[in-house]
């Protein structure tokens, strides 16, 4: 699951990327990335515009993510104040 991490991690903002610099920022081999991503297009977890090769996350699993993100910030907060 290491490679939907890196792939996911890299979409969280919400924007489009490219393809090719998901690959050259997450190190990952070419084929690994064009699997993962064409495996989250198949199953609507992402945008694929593959005219242009970019892909970005659908907006559901976007406010997902963000939410996520939120609940463990203000969990990490909780930590912080608990004696």
């Amino acid at each position: 699951m290491l490679i939907m991490d890196a792939v996911l991690k890299l979409l969280e903002d919400g924007k489009w990327h490219e393809i090719r610099e998901i690959i050259d920022n997450s190190r990952l081999n070419d084929l690994y990335v064009e699997m993962a991503v064409g495996f989250l297009s198949e199953y609507d977890f992402v945008k694929l515009d593959k005219k242009r090769r970019k892909v970005r996350l659908t907006p559901s699993l976007y406010k997902f993510v963000r939410k996520i993100k939120l609940i463990e910030k203000e969990d990490s907060v909780k930590d912080l104040e608990a004696p």
